[in-house]
């Protein structure tokens, strides 16, 4: 029994690396050294947000290995953040036809497509990701989606799927505000339900600005115009807040940089 512990450790540890998110997979079966280096130096410019740097770097990679799907993936993510939608969804098409990092690709062209304003693609996408791996981070987009696009049950459905796997502040103030818009409509059981899941937000984030709000209009459909001052009150509090913080950071940035 032990020898086969030893040999199955190294297999897990090697599983459980290759599993994990935008792994090397080019590296391990030996891509050029050089577009390696690429790629190497590209990553630690997206991840400071050097974005024009990123891209040059990644493409310097593909140009010595055309077939390099991980430069693709992650010049594909560095074009998003430069909001070059269009560009980014051809990177993330090419890595798709690679076969490589599909639930990732998938689920970052559909925030491309999603910015672009094509919301049936961008649900297209998330489910692709959605097959190939359950991440909540996905279902919780693919909700939002759902909900701009109208179709409130699906929204409802992924929702639930989400707090069940993952209850965040997020998830509970996306189901918050669906079933307030739910209750707008006539549903005053709906309304009971907005307001649970955006007190247990609150709970779980007592900054939330943005659930504050939604609370408020909650405590407005029901009559409670004390409540909803309060919650307004407080949302205005957090925003001032956030906005001075950002002024500062911003201010420090410009003295430093002298």
């Amino acid at each position: 029994m032990r020898p086969l512990i030893y040999i199955m450790t190294p297999l897990l540890i090697l599983t459980i690396f290759l599993a994990s998110r935008f792994v090397t997979w080019d590296a391990i079966k030996g891509e050029d050294r050089e577009a390696q280096i690429h790629v190497q130096q590209g990553t630690t410019a997206l991840r400071a947000w050097k974005l024009p740097e990123a891209i040059a770097a990644f493409t310097q990679a593909i140009e010595i290995e055309p077939r390099y799907a991980e430069a693709y993936v992650k010049r594909g993510l560095a074009y998003y953040r430069s909001a070059q939608y269009e560009t980014a969804i051809a990177d993330y098409t090419e890595t798709l036809r690679l076969k490589r990092y599909q639930a990732d690709a998938h689920a970052s062209r559909g925030d491309a497509y999603q910015s672009l304003g094509n919301m049936q693609r961008a649900i297209e996408d998330y489910s692709a990701a959605l097959k190939r791996r359950r991440s909540p981070h996905v279902i919780q987009k693919r909700a939002e989606v759902y909900f701009k696009n109208g179709d409130i049950q699906k929204a409802l459905a992924d929702y639930d799927d989400l707090i069940k796997r993952k209850p965040t502040a997020m998830a509970y103030y996306g189901r918050g505000n669906l079933y307030l818009q739910l209750s707008i409509r006539g549903n005053e059981n709906r309304l009971k339900l907005a307001l649970a899941d955006l007190d247990q937000a609150i709970a779980l984030e007592p900054r939330f600005a943005s659930a504050y709000v939604s609370r408020a209009q909650v405590h407005t459909q029901f009559g409670d115009h004390t409540l909803a001052t309060q919650d307004y009150t407080q949302a205005i509090k957090l925003f001032t807040h956030a906005i001075q913080e950002q002024m500062l950071q911003a201010f420090t940035k410009t003295i430093n940089a002298f």
